[in-house]
């Protein structure tokens, strides 16, 4: 086999492996091939660098990370390669997020920059520039330059430490196209790679004057999880203590960032040009957080979606002897998180979630900067900049900045998985807009008061009355609670005092106030929830609770804005040959921090004269500004959070500090750097002093959002520790740093670096003696082999010796209770005492690389070979990798040419590409051969797109339902297919004007491939006629008959499939009109819309476990339902569902106890099957000892006394001694519940045992503390026997509440005592003649807590067995039995088992564009140049056909026809920049009323942070458009081996414009139907008609909302990947 054979293999090999690669997503896990694809590494050649070559005439220790180091180490992220460097140090903040200390600097005085612009995260900058090493990708990275030491007379604030930037790739002046893929693993992972990367990029090469390339590309960051393991959560169907349900935190944000750009360059000649680049990245992420095993305390759940563009313009100039560069830069960064709660774990069921806090950020900045270099003469060059520079942020946490707005916020809008009381009750959330005040030492404060009670003084100071919710919580305005009647005389007279002074004010002003309540009942008045709500009692005109209940789900965002200017001035001076000496004097002004000047003196001396060995020595100032952050901050880092059983830890607040003043620095270095040989060396010692040293304090003040709460309880609500930021004095930082690289021989080279620290804080008495996080010494090691293409590298980083700031080893800051004390307290860490833990530890790497080619290499590696764990520095554990890189240039070849070969087929191939990429073509090809050919091809592809994890199974309320078309979209669904199609057809040129073309399919999916995303079916079970037309030539005419494609428009997006009909076209020498009428219905019409609409229906659903028992649950998930009313109000539990019988219901109609039986067995079945252990605790508990159950029909008069002998009240009651004898304990099986005769046996014997006593009469002393009207106490019962019968009465018997005296006419019905007997015996096993009703009556020790009180009232024809309220009660309390994760909502498990509620409410139905029947069409062309072309046309739906469509109005629905679908006008333009790139456009809209119908909405009555939806019909929107700009470079051509192509685009097609069937074989239709996206794809021609394509998608926006059970919602689709290989015959 010869050299050019080999080379030809390799290349389509490689290829071909990075095609299946990318199917690895999705097929790994299923497809043993899968695993045999991967392939191995190789080297790149490294050539010299000017960049380093100029680093060594830099004053400042300076390296440079070249692309070609990166990809040495194939680092995907800045982060992956900037720790391996020398004096560069990982850090890691509490929030888990990494950066970079350069000389053991902090983070924040590193200034990390992209192309000397700064990059722009978080407000803050005490952490540094917190994620952004981790979301700069390097494979558009040219290199990576590090500069050491102060660097603010260069590049101004904040280049305390030393600064990082990045410079970006330009435009290549060759053509080529580059693509990486890198798939990685950790041990347990289920899927082959379930994390992958991507990058590609395009260039156009030169073209005549402009130089352009496009990229695009996504990464996964991989979670960073735990190594503890968390429990306290709840997995689906489980319990809190089920290990399966224990949890591993992520300690950092993971997830995907995805980016797509474009840079370009114009050269307007040698001396001058332009260039532009533009970027748009986008994040989401999550992390997940535990922080105990209490079951107490829920996982959090942290969601962020960030989106950040960038741009920037810049000119190039030279004349004379200088030359100069002007930039503008304008960055925008939109970042959304949100923090969601859950008690359980991955649950599928109904609404888990509580909204808890939404932090929103907007950064913005934009540049102006000037700078120029003049040779003034041989010593000496001047060089000179000025520069301007606008930052503005807005967030939620800058709530202390000085512009500040509020908004109301509907926590749907959030999250539609919230819990809610049987889920049409309150979403769960705590987004709260607290009212702020200040202490008087001016730190931020809960203004509880100005929330609970409404009133400031004239002066601003919120007050609260003389009796506070405090005293009435802890004493009762009756002083008769445990803590009231501990008070001594004195207090407890005092606070009597306040009570009443308390109560003559509310009488003055609330004249409704029955004057005979007393003063304890009046303040009652004003706190009592009942009274608030109906007949509310008010203080200075507001009542209680109504400003807190005001600012529920409002949020304050604040806004800052810093301008800044500056100017420098650099002298390079060259002393003499040996020397060269660069003072900078630098200028900056800041419109908060006013006017700093910073200088920098750099001395560059080459030793004996010898430019290989050099002295360097550097001295300069340097400064760090605060950032928005720590100047305006009013923000809850994170809330308190229980960690055990009575044990909690504080939460952090941070307040900023306006005061602040900008840290500065004086620096100094020394250092000796060469090359002799095979050996490169560097040594530098250094010293930077830091005054105004900026660090965190605890202010010694909490701030507690629940001052009500005991600290009995408080341990659940735990406060915050607020901390805020000061500037305090001094750090300095001396060290040395030795680097020496060395080559042994042609196979093996080294690299050896150390770091020596000594960072010293100098003024914080509360901080240790050392700088944290700096580790006394570090030591890079790195080792590399090479072999002709193979090359392995093994490196590796020790730190040791340092302070691990996230190790606090004895600082507390918890609240806790003390068990020698007795007492809760608070465990604050005290300043100076706290302890760190001092660290030693090593990261090691290896890679192994093969080279197949100069263009083409794959490699295998592991990260942190050891798996060295360590949650407070973040560590990921074991990682494993493998990838590929691929570049094709623009003349890739199999074999070496002559240059007359070389040209021919250049000749040729530029000749077919270009006839591909005609503006106009005509449809019929006059210079094709006559004859027939057989024509087809065959194509696999992959699709998969992401999605989220959402509850599979809440897709029904009581109310409303999602259908089944609609299901997917509510699911949103990962999902992944294989497809296949093989066409196979003739091509007949019957003669020199007549064409004859059939092809036809076997395919996967039954119609054209764009109706679908991923594909039901593998194989060919699909089998359609694809085309079938008669073309004839007629002079400049074509006319053409059958089926046929027409693409409308430029990029192919609106329209490219096939239609039934005719078409002509006429075609001049520049211009083109195509018409055509036909049937479209074949290709059109979108039955996979994202969208979905509500509409009203009769519907089916499950029972819920409520209506299944027919009976109410007081409380769900440890929540209670509010069914119950408060003392003295009763209520029965008992549930009516129209339609349907409950347990409950059908018990009441039971004729007999066999029928009783057979019901009981029929439900408690039921449980067994969904609980076994539930139904055996319930048997267990039926089977054992208890009381014998019945009503009892004696009855008493009970004369009640006070300690002092007066008369209370005489009250009718069965409360009394003499029944007890009426209720043995006795054992009974479950059977034996159901033997009569046992039952009615059992009872005889307890009537005859207690005969005697039941009319005589009783007194006894009892305690009692629910006698209506009368504090709790002793008081003297007298039960005397009243008589045998029944009540009747309308109000509920509870103890001792029913006055004989109240007893009306028919309340009492009398009876026999035979009669008494025999009903007595029955109601052991019949229904009772009563039922049981509940209320809460209030603890008076804790108002906010309540105990339940039963009572009883008349039965009537709802009775049921004593047995049967036993079963109820038992399996209503999902503390007992909770199916489906103790779901109020309908029971996919009660459907299954038959138990259907007929139901008339809101259906969520999925949108359908229907398929146009007939329409005809007009286009036109127009090159009006031989790179500028325009295209216009026109498509409407003709013929008389009705659509119709629903909208739920109130609970009916609106009805809305159409009989035009299409009225579409549209326009594109294509200009292309030579052969090899080109920017095409489309824009259009559907000028019809049923497009601007779908562009609509659903109207809603809704009040937010209510469930409450009412549906009022559906709004008509704007004429719905289309827009959409692509980029092209390159074509890939079937006929031309290693041809190329890949594009970039951005598009929007508002609902209602569009109709199905694109044309650009690169997303489906789904994701074109009301969407915006980028769409990043390339293609490439290993051998003649073989094609390799692959598509990526991204930021999948639905333009409009779309309707769900809870309102309307903002929603995306998941990424869409497709990849696919198209053979052609």
């Amino acid at each position: 086999m010869n050299e050019s054979v080999r080379r030809c293999g390799r290349h389509a090999l490689l290829a071909c492996a990075v095609f299946t690669w990318l199917s690895l997503p999705v097929c790994a896990a299923n497809s043993p091939q899968g695993r045999d694809t991967r392939v191995e590494t190789g080297d790149i050649v490294v050539k010299v660098n000017a960049a380093k070559e100029a680093a060594k005439s830099e004053s400042q220790s300076t390296t440079v990370i070249t692309k070609e180091d990166i990809a040495k180490k194939q680092a995907k992220s800045v982060e992956d390669i900037i720790f391996d460097e020398t004096g560069m140090t990982r850090t890691v903040d509490a929030m888990g997020r990494v950066t970079v200390s350069i000389r053991g600097a902090e983070p924040r005085h590193t200034l990390i920059l992209v192309d000397g612009q700064p990059v722009m995260g978080d407000l803050s900058k005490y952490t540094g520039a917190g994620d952004e090493l981790q979301r700069l990708g390097t494979e558009n990275v040219e290199r990576i330059e590090i500069i050491r030491g102060a660097a603010s007379a260069k590049y101004g604030a904040d280049a305390v430490g030393g600064v990082i930037n990045v410079v970006t790739k330009e435009a290549a002046k060759k053509a080529g196209l580059t693509v990486n893929v890198e798939g990685r693993r950790i041990k347990g992972d289920g899927d082959l790679f379930p994390y992958q990367n991507f990058f590609l990029r395009a260039d156009s090469g030169q073209i005549g004057k402009l130089r352009v390339a496009a990229y695009g590309g996504k990464r996964n960051v991989m979670p960073v999880y735990s190594t503890e393991t968390y429990g306290g959560v709840i997995k689906s169907g489980t319990s809190y203590e089920n290990e399966d349900g224990r949890i591993r935190n992520s300690l950092r944000y993971y997830g995907d960032i995805k980016n797509i750009g474009l840079v370009a360059s114009y050269d307007f000649d040698k001396n001058h040009s332009l260039s532009l680049s533009a970027d748009h990245t986008a994040e989401d992420m999550e992390r997940f957080v535990k922080h105990s095993n209490s079951g107490g305390e829920g996982f959090q759940h942290f969601k962020r979606e960030l989106d950040r563009d960038t741009y920037r313009l810049s000119y190039q100039g030279r004349g004379g002897n200088s030359d100069w560069n002007v930039s503008f830069d304008y960055t925008k960064m939109n970042e959304d998180d949100i923090t969601l709660t859950s008690d359980y774990l991955n649950s599928p069921y109904e609404g888990k979630n509580t909204l808890n806090y939404i932090d929103d950020l907007l950064h913005k900045q934009w540049s102006l900067k000037a700078s120029a270099n003049t040779q003034i003469n041989g010593a000496h060059m001047l060089t000179y900049g000025a520069g301007f520079t606008q930052e503005k942020g807005e967030g939620s946490r800058l709530k202390s900045a000085p512009n500040r707005t509020t908004r109301k916020i509907d926590p749907w809008d959030y999250d539609k998985n919230l819990y809610t009381k049987g889920g049409t009750g309150e979403p769960a959330s705590r987004v709260h807009d607290y009212a702020m005040t200040q202490n008087a030492a001016g730190v931020p404060s809960y203004d509880y008061k100005y929330e609970y009670y409404g009133y400031r003084a004239a002066n601003g100071e919120s007050m609260e009355p003389p009796f506070t919710y405090q005293d009435q919580k802890m004493y009762d305005s009756y002083l008769d609670t445990a803590a009231a009647n501990a008070l001594s005389p004195a207090a407890r007279a005092a606070l009597e005092a306040r009570r009443d002074a308390f109560a003559a004010e509310l009488r003055a002003e609330n004249p409704h106030i029955d004057p005979d309540y007393s003063n304890a009942l009046v303040v009652r008045t004003y706190y009592h929830e009942y009274f608030r709500n109906n007949r509310p009692t008010k203080w200075h005109g507001k009542i209680f609770y109504r400003e807190f209940e005001a600012r529920q789900n409002w949020l304050t965002s604040g806004s800052a804005e810093i301008k800044k200017q500056y100017v420098f001035l650099q002298d390079t001076w060259q002393v003499n040959n040996r020397t060269l000496l660069a003072p900078i004097l630098r200028l900056d002004h800041s419109s908060l921090f006013g006017t700093h000047a910073t200088f920098n003196l750099g001395l560059t001396h080459t030793l004996g004269g010898k430019p290989n060995h050099r002295f360097k020595a550097n001295v300069g100032t340097g400064y760090t500004e605060p950032g928005m952050g720590e100047l305006y901050y009013n923000w809850e880092m994170y809330a308190g959070a229980p960690m055990g059983l009575e044990r909690a830890r504080l939460g952090y607040y941070f307040v900023g500090d306006p005061n602040l003043k900008p840290e500065k620095s004086f620096n100094f270095d020394l250092g000796l750097e060469g090359e002799s040989g095979k050996t490169s060396y560097r040594v530098n010692a250094f010293h930077n002093r830091i005054n105004d040293y900026m660090t965190t304090y605890f202010t010694g003040y909490l701030m507690d959002f629940h001052p009500d709460v005991s600290d009995d309880v408080k341990w659940l609500v735990p406060p915050d520790m607020i901390y805020s930021f000061k500037n305090i004095g001094k750090a300095e930082i001396t060290g040395v740093e030795a680097e020496i690289n060395h080559r042994f021989n042609k196979h093996w080279s080294t690299k050896l670096g150390y770091t020596y620290l000594h960072a010293i804080n100098k003024s914080d008495p509360n901080m240790p003696h050392r700088l944290l996080d700096r580790p006394q010494h570090k030591i890079d090691l790195g080792v590399t082999y090479e072999n002709k293409d193979w090359r392995a590298t093994l490196w590796g980083s020790y730190y040791l010796h340092m302070l691990d700031s996230n190790s606090v080893a004895n600082n507390g800051n918890y609240f806790d209770w003390d068990g020698v004390a007795a007492k809760w307290h608070y465990n604050f860490a005290e300043g100076g005492k706290q302890t760190y833990e001092t660290k030693s530890f090593g990261i090691w790497n290896f890679i192994l690389q093969k080279n197949f080619g100069k263009d083409a290499s794959a490699y295998i590696g592991v990260d942190n070979i050891f798996n060295h764990r360590d949650d407070d520095r973040a560590f990921q554990e074991r990682v494993y990798r493998v990838g590929a890189n691929l570049k094709f240039g623009a003349d890739s070849e199999t074999r070496e040419l002559t240059a007359e070969e070389r040209a021919a087929r250049t000749e040729a191939n530029n000749a077919r590409l270009a006839k591909a990429q005609r503006f106009i073509v005509p449809p019929f090809d006059v210079e094709k051969e006559s004859g027939v050919r057989l024509i087809g091809d065959y194509r696999a592809r992959w699709n998969a797109f992401t999605g989220k994890e959402k509850p599979s199974e809440a897709r029904v309320t009581t109310i409303a339902s999602v259908s089944d078309s609609a299901y997917k979209n509510y699911l949103e669904k990962a999902e992944h297919g294989f497809e296949q199609c093989l066409r196979v057809g003739v091509d007949a040129r019957l003669n020199e004007s007549m064409n004859f073309t059939v092809l036809g399919s076997a395919a996967s999916t039954a119609g054209v491939d764009t109706e679908t995303d991923a594909a039901k079916s593998k194989g060919l079970s699909h089998v359609r006629l694809d085309e079938a037309n008669l073309t004839v030539h007629a002079n400049d005419w074509d006319f053409s008959f059958g089926r046929m494609t027409e693409p409308l428009g430029m990029t192919g997006y609106w329209f490219g499939k096939e239609y039934d009909g005719g078409r002509a076209v006429w075609t001049g020498q520049k211009t083109q009109v195509r018409f055509g009428y036909g049937d479209f219905r074949r290709s059109t019409g979108v039955s996979d819309s994202a969208y979905t609409h509500a509409t009203v229906q009769t519907f089916l659903r499950a029972a819920t476990k409520e209506e299944w028992l027919g009976y109410k649950a007081t409380a769900v998930n440890s929540r209670t339902t509010g069914v119950l009313d408060y003392w003295p109000n009763f209520t029965s539990l008992i549930k009516e569902t129209p339609g349907f019988e409950g347990l409950s219901q059908r018990l009441a109609k039971a004729q007999s106890l066999a029928e009783e039986k057979q019901i009981f067995d029929e439900y408690l079945g039921i449980v067994k099957q969904d609980n076994p252990a539930v139904y055996d605790e319930l048997m267990e508990r039926l089977s054992g000892e208890s009381t014998i159950s019945h009503d009892d029909f004696a009855w008493y008069r009970v004369t009640v006394k006070d300690e002092h002998g007066n008369v209370v009240g005489q009250y009718l009651s069965q409360d009394s001694p003499q029944l007890k004898a009426l209720h043995p304990e006795a054992s009974l099986s479950y059977q034996d519940r159901f033997d009569q005769a046992k039952m009615e046996g059992l009872t005889r014997a307890a009537w005859d045992s207690a005969e005697a006593d039941l009319e005589t009469t009783r007194t006894k002393k009892d305690f009692l503390d629910n006698l209506a009207g009368y504090p709790k106490g002793f008081y003297t019962l007298t039960h005397e026997f009243y008589g045998y019968g029944t009540y009747h009465g309308e109000k509920a018997i509870s103890g001792y509440n029913l006055k004989i005296s109240d007893l009306k006419p028919g309340d009492f019905k009398a009876m026999t005592k035979a009669e008494a007997k025999a009903n007595t015996i029955r109601s052991s096993w019949s229904q009772s003649s009563y039922l049981k009703v509940q209320t809460l009556k209030r603890d008076p020790d804790d108002p906010d807590s309540a105990t339940v009180e039963y009572g009883k009232i008349p039965a009537g024809d709802k009775g049921i067995s004593y047995l049967g309220q036993r079963i109820i009660d038992f399996l209503i309390d999902d503390y007992y039995w909770g199916p489906e994760d103790k779901s109020t909502l309908p029971l996919h498990m009660l459907e299954r088992a038959g138990y259907i509620v007929r139901q008339v409410g809101a259906v969520i139905e999925r949108d359908q564009i229907p398929a146009l029947k007939r329409a005809f069409y007009v286009q036109a062309r127009r090159e009006l140049t031989p790179n500028l072309g325009l295209a216009a046309w026109y498509l409407r739906s003709v013929g008389s056909d009705k659509h119709r469509f629903l909208a739920a109005n109130g609970i009916t629905n609106d009805i809305d026809t159409f009989d035009r679908l299409a009225n579409i006008i549209g326009v594109g333009a294509r200009y292309r920049f030579g052969n090899r790139a080109s920017l095409s456009v489309d824009y259009g809209q559907n000028r019809t009323d049923f497009g601007r119908y779908m562009n609509g909405h659903t109207r809603y009555e809704h009040a937010a942070g209510t469930s409450d939806f009412t549906l009022r019909g559906r709004e008509r929107g704007g004429t719905p458009t289309f827009w959409v700009v692509r980029f092209d470079i390159g074509t890939s051509d079937t006929d031309v081996p290693h041809s190329w192509n890949a594009f970039i685009d951005y598009k929007a097609f508002e609902h209602g414009s569009f109709f199905g069937g694109n044309g650009t074989e690169g997303l489906p239709d789904r994701y074109l139907d009301g969407i915006r996206s980028f769409t990043v794809g390339a293609g490439y021609v290993p051998a003649k008609d073989f094609l390799l394509e692959a598509f990526y998608t991204f930021g999948a926006r639905g333009i409009g909302k779309r309707d769900t059970l809870y309102g309307p919602e903002n929603f995306k689709l998941g990424d869409y990947t497709r990849v696919q290989a198209t053979y052609k015959f």
